[in-house]
């Protein structure tokens, strides 16, 4: 038992961990490369909230290790219990597999329901397959250690 938490912490850890620096990349790339998609977030105030000094700001920071517990939890829960591969392509088929099923249809819906941007969603389904790839991968390398 207390090896098996040991795990979830390491996996949830390197889930946090990765999903905020893929985050934290796209956030910080995105205004530089395409200015663009900058201003539709600035000049939307009634679709997009402000982050700065606000209460938004510190939950996206903390979002990505709340829910890598989660990620991290599922994928070892998968792999005691079924035959899902550990390392890197267990991992990778994993974060896929999430990133497939869990997000993708709630952004196709989001672009359905909202009126956001192509070039918005296309980004945000871009850092999620992302985040959830790389994530895969770390959860899938540290699994075993």
């Amino acid at each position: 038992m207390r090896k098996s938490f040991k795990q979830w912490i390491r996996c949830s850890l390197a889930a946090g961990v990765t999903i905020f620096f893929v985050g934290f990349v796209f956030h910080t790339i995105v205004p530089v490369l395409l200015p663009d998609v900058q201003l539709q977030y600035e000049t939307q105030s009634e679709l997009f909230r402000r982050w700065e000094g606000t209460w938004t700001e510190t939950y996206m920071m903390v979002h990505p290790f709340l829910y890598g517990t989660i990620f991290a939890a599922v994928f070892l829960a998968l792999r005691k219990r079924t035959a899902f591969r550990s390392g890197i392509s267990g991992g990778f088929t994993y974060g896929a597999g999430v990133f497939f099923v869990g997000s993708l249809p709630v952004f196709v819906l989001a672009f359905a329901s909202f009126q956001v941007s192509a070039e918005i969603i296309s980004l945000w389904i871009l850092q999620n397959l992302c985040q959830y790839l790389a994530a895969g991968i770390a959860v899938g390398r540290v699994a075993d250690v």
